[in-house]
């Protein structure tokens, strides 16, 4: 008998041993997929214990397993003589916390009185958030209705390469908007670039990049192609000036603040992905010149006249799967913040809960897949999304109405799109947290590196949910 036994959805088998496979909330799995990263060895061989009719024998039982790949092992059944019983095979956790994201099939579970081997594939499956390297004890467990017999694996998990990539989007703080001359990118100093933490090398928010609507989607004008990652340096939105190896802005935003909090946690490269643009949101903007009625984050075209169109929806998509599909990374998060724009009028903020989740299942769906394979995409896959409250500072410490409602939808937003958390930066305010740019409805730096931090320990809520 075949038996697959997905990490999802348990092992089903004629026998249940405490601590069988279950569900792990926030991850996905199931199957053999991956390539093969320690297979077992031959001349090897280790025994679990004996219960005088059969005891397992397995080939080799320690072995390391790297994330989206998969290993195997040869299984045994050692019988005494005279003992013809069929066995049963099962595997569990010796915690439960060692089937994490562990998908696992035998070729065949059933082992009949004229049968000795099988064999077990084990992959560790890719998830919302970075594996990380650790031992796990597997007991593959063996029963014929009557004795029990169990031989441990040990496995080392060891976590891919492949770098984790994020995307930024939103308004004015999220492209940043901090005091003039806040950055301080000296070796050692706050804002400094770390060699692990690179960036998609965006051209700037301007009409001189973005002539045409179809600018917005074509890969020559939404990134700079000669040199397309780059080290990240603030300001992130930005592109990279190789005459003096970084960038002459002095303002900077949330989003390397928040890298270097997730490297932590990572072994692998971490890619930024800018998108925002100063000013927008779902509503149409009165005063604009650039693309008026066009330049918006509708996830589709509406017959509202106080809404405005799909280029930054369409641009973010369009940078996300560039940065995918030449790195070959993984999609972990999407940051937002925004809001600020869409409470100046009544009905955009009567309809900012429904446009924020329509955005939010565009984008899970539309942005190429990745590693995590197709299943990590779709209207509720979990690819986290974080949304920041709206600066109190100075005259903003008591919202409006509109604005009310607004903020009101980004704390309520794990109960309107699965997979998300909402960071409040209520305290963000002056005197301890000066403020940005022309007002107090721009965060400063300090505020800035803070949300960082906040937004990254959000992140990983919005992940296990």
């Amino acid at each position: 008998m075949l038996l697959t036994c997905a990490m999802v959805l348990g092992c089903n088998s004629d026998i249940e041993p405490a601590g069988t496979a279950g569900s792990t909330a926030g991850t996905t799995g199931g199957g053999t997929s991956g390539g093969t990263d320690g297979n077992a060895s031959s001349g090897t061989t280790t025994g679990g214990e004996n219960n005088g009719q059969y005891s397992l024998i397995l080939s080799n039982n320690n072995l390391n397993l790297s994330e989206g790949s998969a290993i195997t092992v040869d299984i045994q059944v050692q019988r005494s003589a005279g003992y013809t019983g069929k066995v049963s095979l099962a595997l569990a956790g010796a915690a439960p916390s060692d089937l994490d994201k562990i998908g696992w099939q035998f070729t065949d579970s059933d082992i009949e009185s004229n049968e000795t081997t099988t064999r077990l594939t084990i992959n560790l499956n890719y998830g919302p958030l970075p594996a990380q390297r650790e031992s796990r004890t597997l007991r593959i467990v063996g029963t014929d209705g009557r004795n029990q017999s169990a031989a441990l694996l040990n496995i080392q998990t060891v976590p891919t390469t492949l770098p984790d990539v994020y995307l930024l989007i939103g308004q004015s703080n999220m492209v940043g908007s901090s005091e003039l001359g806040a950055k301080q990118s000296a070796p050692g100093q706050l804002d400094a670039p770390d060699p692990r933490i690179m960036q998609l090398n965006v051209t700037g928010n301007d009409g001189q990049n973005f002539d045409s609507a179809s600018a917005f989607t074509s890969e020559s004008n939404i990134a700079v192609g000669v040199q397309l990652f780059t080290p990240a340096i603030d300001p992130l939105h930005v592109g990279y000036d190789s005459r003096i190896s970084g960038k002459e802005g002095t303002k900077i935003g949330m989003g390397l603040r928040f890298a270097k909090r997730a490297m932590n946690d990572t072994q692998a490269q971490i890619i930024l992905v800018p998108a925002a643009w100063s000013n927008t949101g779902f509503c149409r903007v009165n005063d604009r010149t650039l693309f008026p009625g066009q330049l918006g984050w509708n996830a589709v075209s509406s017959n509202n006249s106080a809404l405005s169109g799909t280029l930054l929806h369409d641009r973010a998509i369009a940078r996300a799967n560039l940065a995918l599909r030449e790195s070959g990374g993984i999609l972990r998060g999407i940051l937002w913040h925004q809001g600020e724009t869409d409470s100046n009028n009544a009905a955009c903020a009567q309809a900012y809960e429904q446009n924020l989740a329509a955005l939010v299942r565009s984008l899970r769906t539309n942005i190429i897949a990745d590693a995590r394979g197709t299943q990590a995409r779709g209207p509720n896959a979990n690819v986290p999304f974080v949304v920041g409250s709206m600066s109190r500072g100075g005259i903003y410490s008591d919202f409006s109405d509109t604005k009310t409602i607004v903020d009101g939808v980004h704390r309520n937003i794990a109960q309107i799109v699965p997979f998300s958390a909402f960071v409040t930066n209520d305290d963000l305010i002056p005197p301890d947290y000066p403020c940005g740019e022309g007002d107090c409805i721009h965060f400063g730096s300090t505020s800035l590196r803070e949300m960082g931090s906040r937004y990254y320990d959000f992140l990983i809520q919005a992940a296990i949910q």
